[in-house]
């Protein structure tokens, strides 16, 4: 499980990441490209931390939503400000 963790922190990390890139890039011939990236990295994160919490035992996953939860939630309002923020923009 501390692997499995590790490894989403990994992936948030770097979800984060591409959404900051998407956000800085907004107007550019890049935002596109930013964007779908970003996209694809905060879908994947999610996906994984959602098949590891179907895995678990109801303790592990209170452990789980407690280390790692607030993180998965942080990127869920990254990407939606930023699509937000998009919308806004035009």
């Amino acid at each position: 499980m501390k692997k499995a963790m590790d490894q989403l922190t990994e992936q948030f990390m770097e979800a984060r990441e591409l959404i900051e890139d998407a956000r800085e890039s907004m107007e550019t011939v890049y935002f596109s490209e930013d964007m779908t990236e970003a996209q694809e990295a905060v879908k994947s994160t999610l996906d994984q931390y959602q098949k590891l919490l179907d895995q678990l035992s109801e303790d592990q996953r209170q452990d789980v939503l407690r280390t790692i939860g607030l993180r998965m939630e942080e990127l869920k309002a990254q990407e939606q400000a930023l699509e937000e923020s998009l919308h806004d923009s035009h």
